[in-house]
């Protein structure tokens, strides 16, 4: 919080006065700030009508959002092996680690993967099967690709 921020002057009984004073001290922070933490608080604890759906409707947005990563991962990797080719790297690490790809059963995983798989081999890379895990996975260029060039 800043200076900056809007001001409210407000009237509060004298015990509730007291309890924040005392909570406050307690927490090492101001008045303010343990007003503030209090309020945030309890408008975590609210849940909007409109912010719930149903079953049905979490089945449908999580099998879109399901199609959507493949698409993600394939662009995530090939904006990896750009940015770090042009620094003179030949092996590239994807991270996948912000996506929580772990709730995935093994059949969905790889499923989602499978495009970017497919791509990186047409391309000429490798993706060795160790490397792979919901963290994330390492390419290499394949052999045959990975000849120096004559001068």
């Amino acid at each position: 919080m800043s200076r900056e921020d809007p001001q409210l002057r407000i009237r509060l009984p004298i015990e509730l006065k007291e309890k924040i004073e005392l909570s406050a001290k307690e927490n090492t922070r101001s008045m303010n700030a343990e007003i503030v933490q209090r309020l945030e608080i309890s408008f975590l604890n609210e849940v909007n009508a409109d912010e719930l759906i149903s079953a049905k409707d979490v089945v449908q947005i999580a099998k879109k959002a399901r199609e959507e990563l493949s698409g993600v991962i394939l662009k995530r990797t090939f904006a990896e092996i750009n940015k770090k080719a042009r620094i003179g790297h030949t092996e590239f690490c994807v991270s996948l680690s912000d996506l929580e790809l772990e709730i995935l059963d093994e059949e969905d995983f790889f499923s989602i993967l499978s495009p970017t798989f497919e791509q990186l081999k047409k391309l000429g890379y490798e993706v060795s099967e160790r490397t792979i895990d919901n963290n994330g996975f390492l390419i290499g260029i394949s052999d045959k690709n990975n000849t120096p060039t004559d001068k």
